[in-house]
């Protein structure tokens, strides 16, 4: 043991005098580690940046052909179900089927080709397969014929006996139809029943696979990219059959999983990147996307080659500049040593106070704030901030006990859980409650803060705040100014089982809420005499029609006037907020209530498509705001009402010429979905959350989203700018 101490002890000291001896070399080498360390950092943090991209981009592009690919089979799906319904009136003549089939073939232009299948020997003056079916030929002429016979006995299809077993809607497999159609197809059938329930036939409606390649080949962010149309049965219903796909098919039969993401190589051994995702509705589809490594990652290789061959360049250089710089080095060091004693408390605090400020002044088409603060020292305690989501003005006001540096270091941790804890989060008492409970672990120091926390929802004027053992904060109100009726709590940081509540009230247009802390009422003069919030309110009383940065100009003025020559005891901080909503003036009004049943989706994207119509809007615009509607208006169908609940959904769409305002009212289980957490795209499927995603999409394609729960209604509110 004593001669391995004695040998590492050597080892030591062999490279502490060879670097003694070789300055300039050890320089070199640890800038050469540091740049080749940078460079590294750099590369992979871009490449998780591009993949995240990458993978937003292909969640993109699925949603899109998704619902372009369900709102074609949901027409089908609609029209072949509510014909089932139709048929049985029509059963006693069966030449009135022969007809029916023929209309839907006119009227549909997504069908191909359509029938009705009898069991057999149901009309028996027609034999035992009794099948009239009508097929669109090329030139646009509908064509009618009776397939059914002994040759094409369609019971043993399987168009056929999925419906007549399960009595249920089924799409089939892909297969070619060589009497009817002519062509590969997939068949989508419903049962018919009679009056007495039984299943006595079904009607099917052929699809042709041409119209799938050709959805499936469009509108792709890297030309090279490979998508495939399988269906749950592993079969190619659109896309080339190559070894990827073999590959990709042989991966998802070993996870067992429909949608996910996986790097494979294809018959040449190129990276692929695999997205996989479900079409979903009442098909067993799966949408495949297979994206070439080198276009999604060569770019950055490239970058990456360059960087190195500066950073080799770089090396050269600063070897110059060490041998140049020698001789100075002790000189210089000396220098530095003694400005890095002399600045560094000041600059570690200075950054802190600096970065935690926000700007002192917001205007907006609803709200008006400014706010300012002064430390007592260089730096200080006190804190406010404030941002604008979804509509909604989160603001906060606090003052951190103490003064100098810790209480900066306090603020500024106060601060970051503000932001973080409000990111997610409309209660303010949920939001103060948060801050306090990490603020009480290990806060061995025993500082604590006072705040107060605010939610103003800028479309209503609705306030919702938490007092944490702040100064209450003065509102002007018809032109007078009153203290805000708000429920005192025990500051932050002091006790863990503290329960915050929320106090609520409107703020009405043209009024103003102003806040600050206790540097305004404990400001001293030369006497020590405290300005009091009785001098507060004679200050305010008259500056009922300033606007917010006139108001705490004339506050500071009385404050400074008061104080004199006397030092600043204390941080003053105040933060005035006026509320000054436009009124909305729509020149373009309808509504559509739909029940809550996901077939009525149809009837919205008529509605939707009217109203853009209306609008004159370019058509790539109306398509996303169509997107955006039908994936909240779906939501609220699928998930506001519980199962066998009946519902309906109140669409409301607004435009002035220069916005366009969408309101989505229901009655269904409060739920509000801008505070979701963003989906993260970066997760595996097994870690990644359910659901998300059409949140998502909506907040993508829109410019603001805003919910509110009025008289038990869930009102959301999406508006996008059309001019």
């Amino acid at each position: 043991m004593q001669k391995k101490g004695t040998n590492n002890k050597n080892w030591w000291s062999r490279l502490k005098r060879f670097m003694r001896a070789n300055t300039n070399l050890t320089v070199i080498i640890i800038a050469a580690l540091l740049l080749e360390l940078t460079s590294a950092i750099m590369y992979y943090e871009s490449h998780d940046i591009l993949q995240r991209v990458v993978e937003r981009l292909m969640e993109r592009e699925n949603n899109a052909l998704y619902l372009c690919i369900r709102n074609k089979l949901a027409e089908v799906e609609v029209t072949m179900d509510n014909i089932a319904w139709v048929v049985t009136d029509d059963l006693a003549n069966p030449d009135s089927l022969t007809k029916a089939t023929r209309q839907m073939a006119e009227h549909n232009r997504a069908i191909l080709g359509c029938c009705i299948c009898c069991t057999p020997d149901y009309f028996p003056q027609k034999g035992r397969w009794f099948e009239p079916y009508s097929i669109r030929k090329d030139d646009g002429s509908i064509e009618t014929m009776q397939l059914g016979s002994a040759s094409h006995d369609y019971t043993k299809l399987e168009f056929y006996t999925k419906p007549m077993a399960t009595g249920s809607s089924h799409w089939s497999e892909p297969y070619m139809d060589h009497d009817g159609a002519k062509a590969v197809v997939t068949s989508y059938s419903a049962p018919i029943r009679d009056y007495n329930g039984r299943i006595v036939g079904v009607v099917a409606a052929d699809i042709s696979m041409g119209w799938l390649k050709e959805e499936v080949n469009q509108s792709k962010a890297y030309q090279s990219t490979q998508r495939f149309l399988v269906t749950g049965q592993y079969h190619l219903l659109a896309g080339d059959d190559n070894q990827l796909l073999k590959n990709v098919i042989e991966h998802m039969k070993s996870t067992n999983d429909e949608k996910g993401y996986v790097t494979l190589k294809d018959e040449k051994g190129n990276k692929k990147h695999v997205f996989y995702t479900p079409v979903g509705g009442k098909t067993d589809w799966i949408l495949i996307n297979a994206l070439d490594d080198a276009d999604v990652f060569g770019k950055l290789r490239r970058v990456r080659l360059n960087l190195l061959l500066m950073a080799l360049a770089g090396l050269l250089l600063i070897g110059f500049i060490v041998w140049r710089s020698k001789r100075n080095l002790e000189r210089l060091r000396k220098v530095n040593a003694e400005k890095n004693r002399i600045s560094s408390e000041l600059h570690v605090a200075s950054q802190i106070q600096q970065s935690m400020l926000p700007a002192n002044h917001l205007k907006q088409n609803d709200v008006e704030l400014y706010g300012s603060l002064v430390p007592a020292r260089e730096v200080g305690g006190d804190l406010y901030d404030y941002f604008v989501r979804d509509e909604k003005l989160f603001f906060c006001i606090g003052d951190v006990s103490g003064k100098g540096v810790p209480s900066a270091m306090v603020m500024a941790v106060n601060h970051a859980l503000f932001l973080s804890a409000s990111a997610h989060e409309t209660n303010p008492a949920y939001i103060m409650q948060s801050l306090n409970e990490i603020a009480c672990q290990g806060n061995e120091s025993n500082m604590f803060v006072t705040m107060f926390i605010g939610v103003l929802d800028l479309p209503t004027g609705h306030l919702r705040y938490c007092n944490a053992g702040h100064d209450v904060p003065m509102i002007l109100a018809n032109g007078q100014w009153t203290s805000l009726d708000a429920k005192p709590h025990l500051p932050v940081g002091l006790f863990e089982e503290v329960k915050y509540g929320m106090t609520e009230t409107y703020m009405q247009p043209d009024s103003t809420i102003f806040l600050y802390t206790d540097g305004l009422t404990e400001a001293m003069n030369s006497e020590r005499k405290q300005f009091g919030i009785k001098r507060v309110k004679e200050t305010l009383a008259i500056c009922t029609d300033k606007h917010p940065q006139e108001l705490l100009t004339a506050v500071s003025e009385a404050v400074h006037g008061f104080v004199g020559d006397a030092e600043q005891s204390d941080d003053l901080t105040m933060l005035a907020i006026r509320y000054a909503p436009q009124q909305y003036e729509s020149t373009l009004n309808e509504t559509l209530t739909l029940k809550n049943d996901v077939r009525e989706v149809a009837a919205l994207s008529n509605f939707q498509k009217s109203f853009y119509e209306k609008m004159n809007l370019e058509k790539s615009l109306a398509r996303q705001l169509r997107l955006a509607v039908e994936e909240a208006v779906v939501n609220v169908i699928e998930y506001a009402y519980p199962a066998g609940t009946e519902g309906s959904v109140d669409i409301t769409m607004m435009s002035d010429g220069h916005w366009l305002k969408v309101v989505i009212d229901d009655s269904g289980v409060a739920f509000d979905p801008t505070v979701e957490k963003k989906a993260d795209t970066t997760l595996s499927v097994e870690e990644r959350r359910i659901g998300g995603l059409g949140i998502h999409l909506v907040r993508e394609l829109m410019d603001s989203i805003n919910y509110e729960r009025v008289n038990g209604h869930n009102i959301l509110t999406m508006k996008k700018e059309v001019k």
